[in-house]
């Protein structure tokens, strides 16, 4: 197993900025403004062929507001976790009363855990004479650092990884886990279903829009089969975005939807699909990534044994020609079909690993022409010869005829209903090509 390394210490010290430094890539969203990030935030990691999760926190602040609750909560969660711990300071503003807090909960509480202290933000000659200092207040062998421009970073990263055990020779891990995108507005509850999933409070659950910024990753193994659970920030329309936070947020959900196997686009029940959550539909289809709809909330609906028909025949009238995107109801509060909602994301991800045969395509192919011949505006006869399935990452089919020029809308959607009615391409988007032979 990887070791884990935590990032730690009060909000503004840079440690979001030491995190990307340390993964070689914007991974974590850097801001002046403090506690801009504030759940667990982990990565894999490699330096110098030793591999390891870094995990960033979102700071030590012990206020009286809920979020900085939660946020201390996940500060204390990622120290008990961790098996090496970078407890970073600011240089430039000296130690508060928060630095010497969290130093007396990890001289008492974590005393067993290898512990790092960083003085960051030490890029000039003199601040580094006023750092200095700080070896004075009990602490020993300090790592001055800048983790702007990465000054000293390497050798306390060698230092780190040193004092851990790692097996020589570890082979690079392939990562087989199916990859689940958690998408849709804010507030509908994305966390709430990523911590029911999880079974602990993995991730800052409140009642306030846009408290996940960052894109989180997170595993789940379940009947044999390992998930990755990526929670995040949700998405407001582009004109509602407030430079800066807000606009990286949104580009990290653009990136988890790069990266998933199958996106679930949650709805709030009470307000059913608005343009917003389309938006995130197609964002999914268009990289041809698989779609299952999660309608929440659903404890809150006053509803009888009509209730659901009517609303999934609603919105598949408003999805239209992708109203092959499966929905399942679902409450994070009640813990209603949310493992329901994992089995189906399941079944939409070897649909879209599927491999079908061109023997058994071709029997398709003439069975679906007997049914309807392809007509033409110009008169010409299109005449199809055969199919066969191209290898890609999702279901890409190709048709060889006399001339693709010829081919007319509705009998290209016509074949594509006949496909996902002999085949199981439930909540995938296919591809369909025409060349000619």
């Amino acid at each position: 197993m990887k070791p884990l390394i935590a990032l730690v210490g009060r909000p503004n010290v840079g440690k979001s900025t030491l995190f990307n430094r340390i993964l070689r890539q914007k991974s974590a969203i850097v801001d002046p403004a403090p506690g801009v990030t504030r759940d667990r935030h982990i990565c894999p990691g490699e330096w110098q062929g030793k591999q390891f999760l870094l995990m960033d926190t979102g700071g030590y602040a012990p206020e009286n507001d809920s979020l900085s609750v939660a946020m201390l909560e996940q500060t204390m969660r990622a120290i008990e976790d961790a098996d090496a711990i970078i407890f970073i300071v600011d240089a430039r503003s000296g130690l508060t009363y928060l630095d010497l807090d969290i130093t007396k909960i990890l001289q008492k509480n974590y005393s067993n855990k290898k512990t790092f202290f960083a003085v960051n933000k030490v890029d000039n000659p003199q601040v580094a004479l006023e750092a200095a200092a700080l070896v004075r207040s009990s602490f020993t062998d300090p790592w001055f650092i800048s983790a702007r421009d990465g000054a000293g970073v390497a050798d306390m990263l060698d230092e780190v990884l040193n004092s851990l055990p790692c097996p020589e020779g570890e082979e690079v891990e392939t990562d087989h886990s199916i990859k689940l995108a958690v998408l849709g507005r804010p507030n509908v509850g994305k966390s709430s279903l990523v911590n029911v999933l999880l079974g602990v409070e993995r991730q800052i659950v409140s009642d306030i829009p846009g408290t996940t910024r960052d894109a989180i990753d997170s595993v789940l193994k379940r009947n044999g089969t390992e998930y990755t659970l990526i929670d995040t920030a949700g998405l407001r329309k582009r004109t509602k975005i407030d430079p800066g936070i807000e606009f990286y947020s949104s580009v990290r959900t653009e990136r988890a939807i790069e990266r998933c196997d199958v996106a679930l686009v949650m709805l709030d029940a009470r307000v059913g699909l608005e343009s917003q959550d389309m938006k995130i539909i197609h964002m999914a289809i268009e990289r041809k990534k698989g779609v299952l709809l999660l309608v929440n909330k659903w404890d809150l609906v006053e509803k009888d044994s009509k209730t659901s028909k009517a609303f999934t025949d609603n919105l598949q009238q408003q999805l239209g020609n992708i109203s092959y995107i499966p929905v399942i109801f679902t409450s994070a509060l009640t813990k209603k079909n949310c493992y329901r909602a994992i089995d189906a994301a399941a079944e939409i991800a070897l649909n879209r690993r599927q491999k079908i045969s061109t023997s058994n395509l071709n029997r398709f192919l003439q069975e679906a022409l007997s049914m309807r011949h392809p007509s033409t505006k110009s008169g010409k006869e299109l005449k199809i010869k055969y199919m066969t399935q191209i290898e890609s990452s999702h279901p890409v089919f190709a048709f060889f005829c006399n001339d693709p020029e010829l081919l007319e809308s509705n009998f290209r959607r016509f074949l594509e209903k006949r496909l996902r009615e002999s085949f199981d391409f439930a909540g995938m988007p296919i591809t369909m090509r025409f060349l000619r032979k």
